[in-house]
């Protein structure tokens, strides 16, 4: 499942679990930071690199926000992570979601104060595919023996951006 940017579906099901992950590039060098919104927990990880087993946690969410909610727990703000310009960055989200509502999204802020959110997929590039950043999601049930079953295949096409509006003001 292909996305446009870096928010998965809302209010999609109950007892599953979602993945987002690709590759972030940084437009310029300087000091970012992120933050992470969802329903139920979740964890935002960054890699020193482009390689996913140098990825370490950098936000979470440890109970539920409503959807876009950047301030409701401290630890869903990453302190300020320097980037090199057009660098690729392993970067994941994690989000288990139990029942009720449902939602993950992230931004993130530019040296410059510039605030995205959530990141636009002009900042992002796909991970083992060709479009957009790539979003799995997986249903817990207790019948298939605790073997996560996918709930959704295909791919989304984002339409086409100006990509003179990569870089804010």
């Amino acid at each position: 499942y292909v996305i446009a940017g870096f928010e998965g579906p809302t209010d999609f099901a109950d007892n599953y679990g979602q993945r987002i992950r690709g590759y972030l590039l940084a437009p310029v060098t300087g000091n970012y930071t992120f933050w992470i919104a969802s329903d139920d927990t979740s964890v935002l990880f960054l890699s020193t690199d482009d390689t996913a087993p140098n990825k370490v946690p950098i936000a979470s969410v440890n109970s539920w926000t409503s959807s876009r909610q950047w301030d409701k727990e401290l630890n869903q703000k990453s302190n300020p992570i320097p980037l090199q310009a057009s660098r690729r960055y392993y970067i994941e989200a994690l989000m288990k979601e139990g029942s009720g509502g449902d939602h993950l999204a992230v931004r993130w802020q530019w040296p410059n104060g510039t605030i995205e959110g959530p990141i636009r997929a002009l900042q992002l590039v796909p991970f083992g595919t060709i479009g957009a950043t790539t979003v799995d999601l997986v249903f817990s049930d207790s019948a298939s023996a605790g073997i996560p079953t996918p709930l959704v295949s295909g791919t989304y096409r984002p339409p086409d951006y100006d990509t003179s509006e990569a870089l804010p003001p």
